[in-house]
């Protein structure tokens, strides 16, 4: 009933911590991270928008601890019934996971959250306040702006010290930019990405879809990635926005 970390990310993307670019924009979510041994409450709360590097910073987690993921569009009562140590639930390697040392379970896109699974995540905040065990919740939205139906869930999850992950400055967007594009095998020039900077979104889903247009433009065109051949794909993008 339990699943592994899975990841959609671009190919080759580089998870490890020294991957994770610091900015102001991040550093309070990063710090979470990297003193899950610490944490003065069991559960904490990471939100931001699609591809600000949740996932990337779960992957470092579970590079650290052991981690149990579980989507919460997933989560049921038989599911927390595992975590928390039912006797009528024989799935011992989550119950022993859930509690054991800096081990932490992930709940995912808990916007998804359905309205039947509200009371199994609100008994397993219990559990983690009542003994400890860690827990992770990600989203893209704060408690502020869930539709819940359950009001102590509602309560609970206001009370958790959420921490907010943002859009990315500028000096975050210039080494994700040239992170992306590595990922991908490619070394850009400075100028290339000064030239973007100004000239798309600043928005981190955005930003991955552009860098995928311009590297498959190239490789198709057998083109270096210069100025003139982002400036096309750039162009190309509008025109289908304006005609789509």
């Amino acid at each position: 009933m339990t699943k592994q970390l899975v990841f959609d990310l671009p190919q080759r993307t580089a998870l490890g911590r020294d991957a994770f670019l610091v900015t102001d924009s991040n550093a309070e979510a990063v710090s979470v991270i990297d003193g899950v041994a610490a944490w003065d409450a069991p559960v904490q709360w990471l939100f931001g928008p699609r591809g600000c590097g949740k996932s990337h910073l779960a992957s470092v987690l579970a590079n650290q601890v052991s981690v149990i993921s579980v989507d919460a569009a997933e989560l049921n009562e038989a599911l927390v019934a595992d975590f928390i140590g039912s006797p009528s639930v024989q799935d011992v390697s989550a119950q022993a996971a859930f509690g054991a040392g800096d081990a932490v379970v992930l709940i995912d896109a808990l916007e998804d959250l359905p309205k039947a699974a509200e009371e199994a995540l609100f008994h397993l905040l219990n559990h983690a306040k009542n003994s400890g065990a860690k827990l992770l919740l990600l989203s893209r939205i704060p408690a502020a702006q869930m539709d819940l139906h359950l009001p102590d869930l509602s309560s609970r999850l206001k009370a958790i010290p959420a921490v907010a992950m943002h859009l990315p400055d500028d000096e975050l967007m210039s080494g994700l930019l040239a992170k992306l594009f590595a990922d991908r095998q490619v070394r850009i020039e400075p100028r290339v990405i000064d030239y973007l900077l100004p000239r798309i979104e600043r928005n981190y889903s955005a930003m991955g879809d552009i860098v995928v247009h311009i590297d498959q433009t190239a490789l198709s065109e057998k083109r270096s990635i210069t100025v003139p051949l982002v400036a096309q794909v750039l162009d190309a993008i509008a025109l289908d926005k304006n005609f789509g």
